[in-house]
């Protein structure tokens, strides 16, 4: 397997990005990459990438990243309708890219010796186990547009997404090889959400005794399972706010909550924002299609902050910026 290591002793610098969705019989249209590396989270559909010689199909919960300098283009139309994020991304630091065993690499990215080094670690492709967690933090990057004089808050939001998809990734695994109890009980309770259901509801259908079940939950994930009961429907109400026009009321009901004023109520707790507040300030993002080809103009800061060969090849997007 191919892996990326990023050095983030440094941000990295936020390019541009975005939403695509387009209708079945679409494929990616061919491209140069020059300078820059792209992050693609599917949402739904398939979509078939060809990278240089290599291809890949990529499934709805998947990551893919595609380096600089290669020649990217989609190899075959999709058969039903895409959806997916998309996020361009600038590294200060030198990243290094290397091919290595998953068995192997996995028990050095937990080493704390690993953890030093500033390292973000990242397979070509991999799987979200978390992909409603995933979509928030795109979605609310992708609508940020906030500066604070030289600080440009993206660079830092996507250097912490990196972060996320790396402890993301890391711990998937662990969970995988080591923690499958777990994940049948997060399954099972995924697959039964309701309004009513409870720590002892869980810890009976999950022939667990309910401290014992509470006691390896928040070992094996950091929260009880109360609070991971909490934060389902909070990232499920917090998906429909970003991405429905549903009312507050229709979303209480929808993500599982007794009555509208105890979700605003725990909702303002979890997020720091009501549920309007939160629509508002994070509804907006770049969208496109097969049929709208956005201009994005190269900012200042990037052509300042990279060498000029690089700053060469970021011109190339104004004329081809097609994802």
């Amino acid at each position: 397997m191919h892996f990326f290591s990023f050095t983030l002793s440094k941000p990295v610098i936020y390019f541009m990005g975005g939403e695509f969705t387009a209708s079945n019989s679409w494929k990616h249209h061919p491209r140069y990459h020059k300078g820059d590396y792209e992050i693609i989270f599917c949402l739904s559909g398939i979509i078939y990438l060809q990278i240089d010689s290599q291809k890949f199909i990529i499934k709805p919960n998947q990551i893919v990243i595609i380096p600089p300098y290669t020649h990217l283009k989609g190899y075959k139309e999709s058969d039903i309708d895409v959806d997916f994020y998309w996020l361009h991304f600038f590294p200060q630091s030198k990243v290094m890219d290397f091919t290595d065993d998953e068995k192997n690499i996995i028990p050095k990215l937990k080493s704390h010796h690993y953890n030093a080094k500033n390292l973000i670690t990242l397979p070509e492709i991999f799987d979200i186990a978390n992909p409603d967690e995933m979509a928030i933090s795109f979605h609310r990057l992708l609508s940020e547009n906030g500066k604070f004089h030289f600080l440009e808050k993206r660079d830092y939001l996507t250097s912490a997404l990196l972060i996320e998809l790396f402890e993301t990734y890391v711990t998937q695994h662990d969970y995988l090889l080591n923690h499958a109890k777990i994940e049948r009980v997060k399954e099972w309770i995924t697959a039964n959400m309701s309004s009513s259901l409870n720590v002892n509801e869980i810890a009976k259908n999950v022939h667990l005794n309910r401290n014992y079940l509470t006691r390896i939950f928040k070992k094996y994930t950091g929260m009880t399972t109360l609070q991971y009961l909490v934060k389902l429907k909070i990232e499920l109400a917090s998906l429909l706010l970003l991405r429905t026009e549903m009312s507050v009321k229709e979303i209480s009901s929808a993500a599982y909550f007794t009555t509208p004023k105890m979700f605003m109520r725990r909702f303002k707790i979890e997020t720091g924002f009501s549920p309007t507040e939160y629509r508002n300030k994070y509804s907006t993002i770049l969208q496109n299609n097969s049929h709208i080809d956005p201009f994005i103009p190269v900012p200042s800061r990037i052509s300042d902050s990279i060498n000029d060969g690089v700053t060469e090849d970021i011109r190339y997007y104004q004329h081809k910026n097609k994802p």
